[in-house]
């Protein structure tokens, strides 16, 4: 049989060149280019790129849209490159050593690597406040699609989808916008951490999360303004009303999810005098900063005060005691935001959706049942 040849430029590429270039078989690129549903989006991502990338299939290069000469193929978007765009807490250490984010960006690069697609990074924090300046930083940048990473307001998620480039949000929802999203289950980890402290017979737990939201007169339950940590907090209060444990808001506090935060947030805890035996920190970062407040306080963990933190950093269980936390696979969310970014470019005018992934509390050693008289 006559190889499948299309001319451009007077050159001759084959079916046969696009499957070699994409390590599969012909018949996955008849699949592919006949749009047929059973090839995985890596595998249809990796052959389509193939094809615009030898010639065989004439790419637009305005739109990143790759047409087919066929009357029974859609348009397709080919993702030659992805924009990794960072936001950060205000006043935070940024992306490079971050001990959640970094493994985060290796998730993508290493999906992104595997379907053949260039990733760039790049901060945004300096453009957040200016949205009309947000797209066109995006066609500067020459991305074909945009995983938004961090803690960005609705007003950035509505300004990067004006770029009209595919968008995912890791670890932050806009539940107003028509946009993906690949979370942990921060809700579900939180409300389990805190189920287990009570389980030990702890009853005062205090709290410590991120920054909170302006608001007048303040709220009893003052709302962080970072979704994932909103989230924490939400469980940390299911867990205690399931259990019938009236919730202290004094014992509730926040700052920006450092390491010296987290030292400042406890000493607060400390100052108010009031009675408590365990510590829910939003982060392991918060956890470490309150584990060294309660040392220098001359306090035990968990001989006088339990203390759980969240992700499950790399330190976290090289610490002293080693800490209890809830683990997030930070790589697995990285690679999944890229494979439903691979998805979106597919079907563009599919039912937006936020994939939660499953998250573990890991037991260590920072968590034992309450002493006879809560720390105040």
């Amino acid at each position: 049989m006559a190889a499948d040849t299309r001319r451009i430029g007077g050159a001759g590429v084959t079916t046969r060149d696009v499957a070699r270039a994409a390590a599969v078989s012909r018949v996955t690129v008849s699949r592919v280019l006949n749009n047929h549903h059973n090839v995985t989006d890596k595998v249809r991502q990796r052959v389509l790129k193939a094809a615009a990338d030898l010639g065989y299939i004439r790419q637009k290069s305005t739109t990143s849209l790759i047409s087919i000469d066929s009357a029974s193929t859609r348009p397709v978007r080919v993702l030659r490159n992805i924009g990794f765009f960072f936001t950060s807490v205000h006043g935070y250490e940024p992306l490079t050593g971050n001990p959640f984010w970094s493994p985060v960006l290796h998730g993508v690069e290493q999906e992104a690597t595997a379907a053949g697609i260039g990733v760039t990074y790049r901060s945004i924090n300096q453009l957040v406040g200016q949205a009309e300046a947000l797209p066109e930083a995006v066609r500067s940048a020459r991305v074909d699609g945009i995983l938004l990473v961090g803690p960005a307001t609705e007003t950035t998620v509505r300004a990067l989808l004006g770029a009209e480039r595919p968008l995912v949000l890791v670890e932050n929802c806009a539940p107003g916008e028509r946009v993906d999203a690949v979370v942990s289950d921060s809700f579900g980890g939180a409300r389990a951490a805190v189920a287990h402290l009570i389980e030990l017979g702890h009853r005062d737990v205090a709290f410590i999360g991120g920054p909170f939201r302006v608001s007048a007169p303040p709220a009893l339950h003052r709302e962080n303004t970072i979704w994932s940590i909103e989230q924490r907090a939400l469980g940390y209060w299911a867990a205690l009303r399931q259990a019938g444990v009236e919730p202290d808001y004094r014992l509730y506090e926040g700052d920006n999810l450092s390491t010296a935060a987290g030292y400042r947030a406890c000493q607060r805890l400390l100052a108010t005098g009031r009675p408590f035996t365990a510590i829910f920190c939003a982060n392991d970062e918060g956890a470490v900063g309150a584990m060294q407040a309660l040392h220098q306080a001359g306090l035990n963990v968990p001989g006088d005060v339990s203390v759980v933190g969240f992700d499950d950093i790399e330190v976290a269980q090289h610490l002293i005691p080693p800490l209890t936390t809830v683990r997030v696979d930070k790589e697995a969310i990285g690679g999944l935001a890229v494979q439903r970014l691979l998805a979106r470019a597919l079907a563009p005018g599919a039912v937006a959706s936020t994939l939660a992934l499953h998250v573990e509390l890991i037991q260590r050693e920072t968590v034992a049942a309450p002493p006879h008289r809560s720390i105040r």
